[in-house]
């Protein structure tokens, strides 16, 4: 039972992160396509806040299926 609540729990985690990369994606877009100057500082925390979703969402997905060598 603990391994489904396990599994459960870093499903539900996933989903939560990738609704968060799609936002700071869409974010991303937005600001592209309005052409307005962005301080270097936001640019940077978007920039940051993409990559290390993205790596959350990498741990997260080896979690739940663990690589199987046969």
């Amino acid at each position: 039972m603990t391994s489904n609540d396990k599994i459960a729990k870093l499903q539900l985690l996933l989903c939560e992160l990738k609704l968060e990369q799609r936002h700071v994606n869409t974010d991303m877009n937005k600001l592209l396509k309005t052409g307005k100057t962005i301080d270097f500082f936001q640019a940077k925390r978007l920039n940051n806040m993409r990559q290390g979703l993205a790596k959350k969402i990498n741990t997260v997905e080896a979690n739940i299926d663990p690589n199987i060598i046969a």
